[in-house]
């Protein structure tokens, strides 16, 4: 998700923009330009590292932590009845059922379920990491 959502945002800045000023956030103007600009290429170099299981740890904990900050934005949107457009992918043409992922209501449950990934793949890389640990001292 992280990858297609930035690859669709990329060469499209305005469009980018226009997203984050409906949230109707007090930002300056600044750091909304930087958003527009940095965010699809954030989002592409996270999908690939999240991809590649470069760093998985490390690389998760990140995945959490933009998701919490998307959380936490669409559901302050959601709570104003604000008619946001995310900028992500567009579900709804992969199949009709899943244009309701697109609504406010509908993004925060998105974000909801991959924040859960993300904790799956943080669980899946401790496992694995006490497995290795296991395995070193069991060598000595």
């Amino acid at each position: 998700m992280f990858f297609a959502a930035g690859v669709s945002k990329v060469g499209e800045p305005l469009r980018t923009l226009a997203s984050v000023y409906s949230y109707q956030i007090d930002v300056p103007d600044w750091v909304a330009w930087a958003l527009a600009h940095g965010l699809p290429w954030g989002e592409i170099l996270l999908g690939v590292a999240l991809l590649s299981g470069v760093w998985l740890r490390v690389t998760a904990w990140c995945a959490q932590a933009v998701l919490g900050v998307f959380l936490l934005v669409t559901a302050q949107a959601w709570w104003r009845e604000l008619p946001i457009d995310c900028g992500c992918v567009d579900l709804g043409a992969l199949h009709p059922a899943l244009a309701v992922l697109e609504t406010p209501g509908g993004a925060v449950l998105r974000n909801l379920l991959l924040m859960g990934l993300c904790g799956a793949l943080l669980w899946m890389a401790r496992e694995q990491n006490v497995a290795v640990c296991d395995a070193s001292r069991a060598g000595k």
